[in-house]
């Protein structure tokens, strides 16, 4: 069905624009990628994107019932402990020094440990089901008769999702953007923690 393809091309369009939406996942792959090259970027990027397709599947299979249960709350608190966490690990400790060692920095982080990072970022945070929903049950309601539209528009949010963290990640890398950061890296660091702290207190307000 024509319209079908067009509509899950659509919502895949949208998603990838949302990325540039303050949030913690932008927040991480944004730092990241300015921090640690595309590389970093991209393999929280892919951390995110494994997250993403947990929250895809149970958004467009089960979505609605889940936030209607008493115990998502556990998860909302689950998410702000973990986003208050990594605030804290973002927040730079001394405000003098020297300038911070990017290569230092990624061997105490591997890639490994940057994707683990991005994962839970993403799976903690319940709202990012409630996003999916957002933009696909219109959708998922109109082509409810479709057996393939489910589990095609799955994989087709979780791809476009992968696609544009690489995307952002490797045009961080302008010489002008890194500069900046490397520049005021302390600086832009608090205010990553503290939007992740502010994400953090949203997640337990209604």
């Amino acid at each position: 069905m024509p319209d079908a393809a067009y509509s899950i091309a659509l919502i895949c369009g949208l998603l990838v624009f949302s990325q540039l939406s303050p949030g913690p996942d932008v927040f991480l792959v944004f730092r990241t990628a300015l921090a640690r090259g595309a590389r970093g970027g991209i393999a929280v990027g892919c951390g995110i994107s494994l997250g993403f397709l947990i929250q895809a599947a149970v958004a467009c299979y089960a979505g609605a019932w889940v936030m209607q249960q008493s115990w998502s709350l556990y998860m909302l608190w689950a998410a702000a402990v973990w986003l208050l966490y990594l605030a804290w690990k973002i927040f730079p400790k001394k405000w003098q020094g020297d300038e911070p060692n990017f290569v230092q920095q990624q061997t105490l982080l591997p890639y490994l440990s940057l994707l683990l990072q991005g994962f839970l970022c993403n799976i903690l945070n319940p709202k990012c089901m409630l996003f999916i929903l957002t933009l696909s049950a219109g959708s998922l309601q109109q082509y409810a008769g479709c057996v393939w539209y489910a589990p095609v528009l799955m994989v087709a949010l979780t791809l476009s999702g992968m696609l544009g963290w690489c995307m952002w990640s490797a045009l961080l890398q302008l010489p002008p953007l890194r500069d900046c950061y490397v520049k005021n890296t302390k600086t832009i660091d608090a205010l990553f923690a503290l939007l992740l702290a502010l994400f953090a207190i949203l997640l337990l307000l209604p």
